[in-house]
Order: structure tokens, then C-alpha cells, then sequence
């Protein structure tokens, strides 16, 4: 048997196989990284740190894409809770750099890390062995802080985590490590406006105090920061560039950002955006890489599931998940509503890189697969609703391609009433313009002269009256020459209700007019019925009753005729004001009754509830007006 004793002795020593002692175990701070220079901000993400090291759940993991300053927050917490006096029995920390294949910190190494750092000179060979005496030695301990930076996987952190419910675990990863049962999840954005250029202030400060480019030109640093995409990394690199060259004026670094924005956020191969992104990329299996790069394909500013779906041609399953991988990896971010996710711009570009490097005719497909889809989706009043924004970048992108007819077809689906107010209005003028310019290259003047009318609308509702005008006009034109009566009495309807909402009762009797005859040419009935309404709006805005009661009666007629009982409820109610104003209220009621019957039978009981609360409001507003 052999004996040996380590260190300084006093007392006893007990007879066994292998005895090891030491007089001073060091201290487990020692191995904390200092909070980094540049740290600004993130005042509620430290605050939801440090709830969490207090709750009963020994872990926290706080998870992001790769630059968003995951370590530097965990740092910063730590030091918070130290200082606080929340951990006096120490911080382990221990980068685990676990997507660098070369340099991964496996369990069996880190568990060597931290027994050293916990007094242990000889440790076991095992990792089961290690385990048991990390677990034995950190059960005498107060409690302690782990932090374990840097995770790809939770089997890199199991091993390592403490005994009981005194210590606490802080994890950082880029994924969600969802199979941490019992962990605490974090999710850490990138920084605020505002804290990002106050983060480039500091890190150029903390290299010269005197340097004042950024305090002196707070809107470049701004547009500096949103081209870094607010991400920590970006900033850091972009502030090391500029501590580099001191005479560097923050404009010209905007321009050289904008020219190629990855390639520039390099400092040196080893501190650069893309090499960051590269780590968690090649960790991805093969057909989560492959939807990455395709999902760099769709235009609009997020995609769906249905939409990644027709991009990767795949079904819809699979495709769920291949993006729940990618979301779990933080190559991609949960959008809005459920269902919906997005880049980081910067990913954006980088998955965009690689998606380069694809064949152009996998390209090519998978554009068409995402136009085919968005022609179906447009269709669909459903995904209407959901998709527009998508749908409006899916036409751009077709027109793009010279897929004329399928910009043809979603504009017309999606319609025109989808873009009124001033919030969606570019979005239509943008597919209208679009829509009119593959009609003419299609030879197609009927959906030349549709394009113009729903550009009339559009502009219409946007308040643009003098562009409205000018788009209805030719688009009236365009249906004459082409005999589209129906086509050219809508124009001239619309023409009119324009003069006629500007009190211009002139040229809105001398429109009406010429869609009258134009309606009934066509044998338009609904049309004709629809000029009759607005006809009788006229004369009633004109104080000429007994005129407005007679149109109204004719289209009460044609709409009756044609099965429009929603629009002979809507005449009613306009009968019913116009008896109101003379006093006959046995007749307004009469009216008021029609009116409620004609909805009820046409199946609209919203309306017919909500009836008389609207008659009472528009009698107000008419005779506020006398």
C-alpha cells in the first residue's frame, strides 16, 4: 500500500489508499470574466436575471442569436448577485464554446475545470467519478453560482449542474435547449435605439476619452447602429474600427457598412459577424441549412409556415419542423401572429450568401413554388388577412421574374379595400402599378383598365383626390375604347362621387349621368340600381327631396329585383331621414320597418340590430347641419 500526503499537515492523519489534502482551496470567483466596457442598457433583461436566481428553479438559461451579448449579460448578472450577496460560496464559470468543433469544452474537461477551481488536486480520470465528487464537494458549500457560457446542447450541461436547490445554474446558448427540464428560459433581444448607440459611445470613450464622433453626430451613430441590426457583436466590431482609425468619420463608415454590411463587420477573422453565424450554421443538420437558405428568398419582411412550406417544397409538417430547429438555434425569430417567423437582417444577409452559392434553377423553383402559393393564398380571405404584406413582396417578386399573369392574379385577389388608409395605401399603389404594368406587357387592356380603377380607389381613400380623378378618367377611357360598358360606367360613377364629395354638384349630375346611360346600355342592373343610390345622395345633398326619394325608389326597385336586400335596406333608411325631415314619422317608421325586414331576409341581423342606434345618429348629424 502506498501513502501520500499533499500540503500542510497538522493533527491526525488517518491511515487509507490515497489521502489528499491542501491548506487553501481557491477561490471560485477568481475565473469571472470583468463586466465588458462597452455594457450599457438591458435594465430589464438583468432585473429578469436576477427574479429568476431567486425563484426555486435552479437553472435560468438565456438564450439569443449569435452577437446579441448573451455572455456579457450573464457576466454582468453575476457580478450583480455577488455583490449583493446573494452567492458566498463563489461563481464557477466556464465557457463551453459550444459550437466551435475545434475547441468544444466537453463535460469530462469542465468538470476537471471546476474541481480544480473547488480544491481538488487529484482529480478522477472518469466523468461518472468527477460528477460524484463535483456534486459532493459543491453539497458542503454555500450557496454557489455556475455559470456555464456558451452551451450548444443539454447534454453539455447536465453533467455539470450542481446537487439540490441552493445553488443556481446560469446558462447561455444559442439555442433553446427546450429539453432543460425545470429551466427557466430568458429570451434576449437585441439592444433598444437607444442603448446601442450609447453602447458605440462607450467602447470608442473607453479607447479615448477625448473621441467625440459619436456624441457629435448622433444621428449617423444611429443609422450606424441600425446597419449593425442592434446587435452587440456588430457594434463592438464596428467600435473597434473606429478606435482603429481615429480620423475615420462616422458617414464613411456608414457607406463602406452599406456596400457589403458582413464583409465590413470584421475586425479580424476571429471577431467578425459571419464567423459568429458560421458556428451555429454548420451546427444545423443539412436540411435545416437548406431552408435556411431558401427562406432568404421570400421578399416580405416574414414568412409562414405555408409560404416556407412552398419555398422548400415540402409539406407542411416537415416544414414546421425544420423551422422549429431553426428557431431553436436562434437562426431565425418567432413572428406575428403564431405561425409567422422572421430574420435578424443581418442573418437575412447571411443566409442569403449562402443561398447564392445554390444552383440558379433551385432558385429559380423555389421562387415560383413561393409565387404559386401567394396566387392561392391571395384567393383565400382567410390568409388574405395574414398574408397581404407577404403577398404585396410575392408580387414585386413575380413581376420581377416576368410572371405577369400571376401579378395579375393576387393583385385582383387581394382587391382594393385591403389598402385603403393612409397605413396600407403604398402598399396598394405599389401592386396596382405593378398589376397596370403587366396588363400592358400582356397586351391585357381589360386588366389595364381594372389596375386604374383600383388605383382611382386606392388614391381615393387615401385622400389623393386630383390622383384618384386622373386614374378614373383613363381608366374610363381605356374601357370605352374597349366597349367595356360595365368597366367604363364604374369609372364614371367613381368620377362622379369624387366631384360630388368636393360639393361640386355640377360635374357629379353630369358623371352620374353619363353612367347612367352607360349602365343601362350594358344592361348593368346592379350598376344601374348602385347610380340610382348615389343619385338620390345627390339631390338630397342639394335640398331637392322629392328628387332623391325618386331615385331612390328606382333603385330600390333594381335591388329588390336583382336580390341585393342589403342595399334595398340601405335606401329605406335613406327614405326614412327624408320623411323625418318633413315630420311624417308614420312614413319614417314605415321605412324604418322595410328597412329592418330587408336586412333580416337578406341575412345581414347585425345590421338589422344596429338600424335604428344608426338612424337616430345620421338624424342628428343632418339636422346639426341645418
Amino acid at each position: 500500500m502506498h501513502n501520500e500526503v499533499n500540503g500542510d499537515v497538522h493533527g491526525t492523519v488517518v491511515q487509507a489508499r490515497d489521502v489528499y489534502l491542501q491548506s487553501r482551496a481557491p477561490t471560485a470567483l477568481d475565473g469571472l470574466p470583468p463586466v465588458a466596457a462597452g455594457f450599457t442598457g438591458r435594465e430589464a433583461d438583468l432585473t429578469a436575471v436576477a427574479e429568476a436566481l431567486s425563484s426555486p428553479q435552479p437553472v435560468v438559461v438565456s438564450t439569443g442569436l449569435a452577437g446579441v451579448g448573451k455572455t456579457t449579460l450573464a457576466v454582468k448578472a453575476a457580478h450583480d448577485a455577488v455583490a449583493a450577496g446573494q452567492f458566498p460560496g463563489g461563481v464557477l464559470f466556464v465557457d463551453l464554446q459550444g459550437y466551435s468543433p475545434g475547441t468544444r469544452v466537453e463535460p469530462l474537461i469542465a468538470l476537471a475545470t471546476f474541481l480544480g477551481a473547488l480544491g481538488v488536486v487529484r482529480v478522477p480520470e472518469s466523468q461518472p467519478e468527477r460528477e460524484a465528487l463535483y456534486r459532493s464537494r459543491l453539497a458542503q458549500r454555500r450557496p454557489t453560482l455556475v455559470v456555464l457560457d456558451n452551451a450548444s446542447s443539454s447534454e453539455q450541461v447536465r453533467p455539470l449542474l450542481p446537487p439540490g436547490d441552493q445553488h443556481r445554474v446560469l446558462v447561455t446558448s444559442r439555442h433553446t435547449l427546450g429539453d432543460l427540464q425545470g429551466a427557466r428560459r430568458l429570451s434576449l433581444e437585441v439592444l433598444p435605439a437607444g442603448d446601442s448607440v450609447a453602447m458605440l459611445a462607450n467602447l470608442t470613450r473607453a479607447t479615448d476619452p477625448a473621441d467625440q464622433r459619436v456624441a457629435s453626430a448622433p444621428e449617423t451613430a444611429h443609422e450606424i447602429s441600425e446597419l449593425c441590426g442592434r446587435l452587440p457583436l456588430a457594434l463592438g466590431i464596428v467600435a473597434a474600427l473606429l478606435s482603429d482609425d481615429p480620423g475615420l468619420p462616422l458617414a464613411d463608415l456608414v457607406v463602406l457598412l452599406e456596400q457589403a454590411r458582413l464583409t465590413e463587420l470584421s475586425y479580424h477573422e476571429d471577431v467578425a459577424v459571419r464567423a459568429a453565424f458560421d458556428l451555429s450554421h454548420d451546427r444545423l443538420d443539412p436540411a435545416e441549412q437548406r431552408l435556411f437558405r431558401l427562406l432568404s428568398l421570400n421578399p416580405g419582411r416574414q414568412v409562414s409556415t405555408g409560404a416556407a412550406a412552398a419555398l422548400a417544397g415540402q409539406p407542411v409538417r416537415a416544414t414546421q419542423k425544420l423551422l422549429a430547429g431553426l428557431r431553436r438555434a436562434h437562426m431565425i425569430e418567432s413572428g406575428e401572429p403564431h405561425g409567422w417567423f422572421r430574420f435578424h437582417d443581418l442573418l437575412r444577409l447571411y443566409a442569403a450568401e449562402h443561398c447564392a452559392a445554390d444552383d440558379e434553377e433551385v432558385r429559380h423553383a423555389a421562387c415560383v413554388r413561393l409565387i404559386d402559393y401567394c396566387v392561392q393564398a391571395a384567393g383565400q380571405a382567410e390568409q388574405q388577412r395574414a398574408e397581404r404584406s407577404n403577398i404585396v413582396a410575392v408580387v414585386q417578386l413575380a413581376h420581377g421574374l416576368g410572371r405577369y399573369e400571376e401579378v395579375l392574379g393576387m393583385a385582383f385577389a387581394l382587391g382594393t379595400f385591403r389598402f385603403y388608409g393612409r397605413r396600407n395605401s403604398e402598399e396598394g399603389f405599389l401592386t396596382y402599378e405593378l398589376a397596370r404594368d403587366a396588363a400592358v406587357r400582356l397586351g391585357d387592356g381589360d386588366s389595364e383598365a381594372k389596375a386604374l380603377r383600383g388605383l382611382g380607389w386606392i388614391h381615393r381613400e387615401a385622400g389623393h383626390d386630383e390622383a384618384a380623378y386622373a386614374r378614373f378618367d383613363q381608366a374610363a377611357a381605356a374601357s370605352r375604347e374597349l366597349g367595356d360598358r360595365a368597366g367604363e360606367g364604374r369609372a364614371l360613377h367613381s368620377l362622379g362621387t369624387l366631384a360630388r364629395k368636393k360639393n361640386d354638384f355640377s360635374s357629379a349630375w353630369t358623371h352620374y349621368r353619363r353612367a347612367l346611360t352607360v349602365y343601362r346600355d350594358g344592361g348593368e342592373r346592379v350598376g344601374e340600381g348602385q347610380i340610382r343610390y348615389d343619385m338620390g345622395i345627390l339631390a338630397d345633398d342639394e335640398s331637392q327631396p322629392d328628387l332623391a326619394v325618386e331615385h331612390f325608389h328606382a333603385g330600390a326597385e333594381i335591388f329588390a329585383e336583382v336580390g341585393r336586400l342589403d342595399l334595398v335596406g340601405r335606401v329605406h333608411k335613406r327614405l326614412a331621414l327624408i320623411a323625418s325631415d318633413s315630420g311624417r314619422q308614420e312614413e319614417a317608421q314605415h321605412h324604418l320597418n322595410a328597412a329592418h325586414a330587408a336586412y333580416l331576409a337578406g341575412g345581414h341581423e347585425k345590421w338589422a340590430r344596429q338600424l335604428w342606434q344608426q338612424f337616430r345618429k345620421a338624424l342628428r348629424g343632418r339636422r346639426s347641419r341645418e
